[in-house]
């Protein structure tokens, strides 16, 4: 294998729906206008891709967002790879943000982990209301079930 670009950087999973969903718009213009047809194989991976990121938390993110999040980071001198790590999975208690961060007990404070998750909290507002009222529903139903 070879090494055609050098300069290739690691892209977050926003920048690679917003990606997807540029060349989408694109190949349907071209497609209005009658001009090349793209294999079956690559929209599949397409599809599939863009339905797995249609879930995951890049789906609710903005440029702004994620913005907020590398400047208020910017204190931590975390490797880039964390950084996007972070905002990939969006860690919402201390376990999954010790898994991102390598060495985090040498490098950081059990205050600077629970400074982190509020910053991720702020800049990365969660969809968790809608989480756990379908959680919380398939609860109610099963109690409701033992108790007839």
């Amino acid at each position: 294998m070879e090494i055609l670009k050098v300069d290739a950087a690691m892209l977050s999973n926003y920048e690679v729906m917003a990606l997807l969903n540029d060349q989408k718009a694109q190949r349907q213009a071209n497609e209005v206008a009658g001009t090349r047809e793209v294999a079956e194989n690559l929209r599949t991976v397409e599809f599939e891709v863009q339905k797995y990121l249609s879930t995951s938390p890049c789906a609710t993110q903005s440029p702004e967002q994620i913005a907020a999040l590398k400047t208020a980071f910017s204190k931590y001198e975390l490797m880039k790879v964390e950084l996007l790590q972070i905002l990939n999975l969006r860690p919402k208690s201390p376990v999954e943000l010790l898994l991102v961060i390598e060495e985090f007990e040498e490098r950081f404070t059990m205050e600077s982990c629970d400074d982190m998750l509020r910053i991720i909290a702020e800049c990365l507002p969660r969809d968790d209301d809608e989480e756990m009222g379908e959680g919380d529903g398939g609860e109610e139903q099963q109690v409701d079930e033992d108790a007839a």
